[in-house]
């Protein structure tokens, strides 16, 4: 089954990814005539790779781009679904999840730095994520600088209750163990992505 997903995933990546996006735009029309909005905000990693796609669709879009410790990324997302492996698997490899997940940031990195010069440099905004942790309400204000909408006492208000009202870790938190879970070193896993690092001031979060 993990050859499977893989030999899907490289299918995925061979094709042309254009009529997806259009198909995707197309639901947004029905949806807006269904329930008419200024903006959509969309969000998925996958766009990191489709910038062209992206920008084509949507030439007016306004783009945020938000960057982490890849190794953070790559932890979590292996965490999770080696988790939920173990309801479709007797004998799960966790290994194999962090190996996936990790040549999988790297490609939609590697894309996103190939085709950086597809953003608009007006509409286009970067976020570390150890700055947006650090001041939320501040990247938002920048975000909405950006897109051009007015940051209103009642908009500034909303978000601070909304943060208020959600405190970080009130729920729990997932421990991660790259370590213990995958035998597998941070180092070793940020490695591939020394490009990264040249090109963006992430800060590491993950030793």
């Amino acid at each position: 089954m993990d050859r499977a997903r893989a030999a899907l995933a490289r299918l995925l990546l061979a094709h042309d990814q254009t009529p997806h996006y259009a198909y995707l735009k197309t639901v947004l029309q029905i949806l807006q005539w269904r329930q008419p909005r200024e903006r959509w905000v969309l969000k998925s990693p996958q766009h990191l790779e489709q910038l062209g796609p992206l920008l084509a669709t949507f030439p007016d879009a306004t783009i945020v781009v938000t960057h982490r410790d890849p190794v953070s990324v790559v932890q979590s997302a292996a965490t999770m679904l080696a988790y939920g492996a173990r309801m479709n698997y007797r004998t799960p490899t966790p290994e194999w999840y962090l190996e996936y997940w990790t040549d999988r940031i790297r490609r939609l990195l590697e894309a996103s730095v190939r085709d950086r010069g597809f953003l608009p440099v007006g509409r286009t905004i970067d976020v570390l994520f150890h700055e947006f942790m650090a001041d939320d309400l501040a990247t938002v204000e920048r975000i909405y600088e950006v897109a051009a909408l007015p940051m209103t006492d009642s908009a500034r208000a909303q978000i601070a209750a909304y943060l208020n009202a959600h405190p970080r870790g009130v729920e729990g938190q997932v421990v991660y163990d790259l370590r213990r879970d995958f035998a597998a070193e941070p180092a070793a896993v940020r490695e591939p992505f020394g490009f990264y690092f040249e090109r963006f001031p992430v800060k590491v979060e993950v030793s």
